[in-house]
């Protein structure tokens, strides 16, 4: 899947790069997915994260590490993709029961489901930027 910096990816290899920040660090647990598959200078734009922790794959790794603690049992799904130029947009789905405070989300003994959207901007084989908006409970 690497290409040569200037190489076109398709738009299903981008989808796959796409899913890969999901599936494979957050939900596999699979941290080193991180280096793969980010840029060395990503970026991450969301509310929700600490300023501190927006940029580059470790500060991934450390946000999926503290979600994968607080949350054992989650488990995520992919509602919609759509890839457009050098972007894909994934709606994604999470639920779990949260046994620690992460990310502003409370510990409960009941289960959650997180909903949200991810922009994510590719260049090369990488991801290098990504915008994030995600809430707790239902958009219906």
């Amino acid at each position: 899947m690497f290409k040569e910096k200037n190489s076109v990816m398709s738009e299903e290899e981008k989808e796959a790069l796409a899913h890969r920040f999901h599936m494979d660090i957050f939900q596999k647990g699979d941290l080193a997915a991180a280096d793969e598959i980010l840029a060395p200078d990503f970026i991450w734009r969301g509310p929700s994260i600490p300023s501190e922790l927006k940029h580059g794959p470790e500060s991934v790794k450390k946000i999926a590490s503290a979600i994968i603690d607080a949350m054992p049992n989650r488990q995520i799904t992919h509602e919609d993709t759509i890839v457009k130029g050098d972007k894909v947009m994934i709606r994604w789905k999470v639920t779990g029961t949260p046994k620690k405070e992460v990310l502003g989300i409370h510990p409960s003994d009941k289960p959650i489901a997180i909903i949200g959207f991810d922009l994510f901007r590719m260049s090369g084989d990488k991801i290098v930027e990504m915008w994030q908006q995600f809430s707790i409970g239902s958009w219906s």
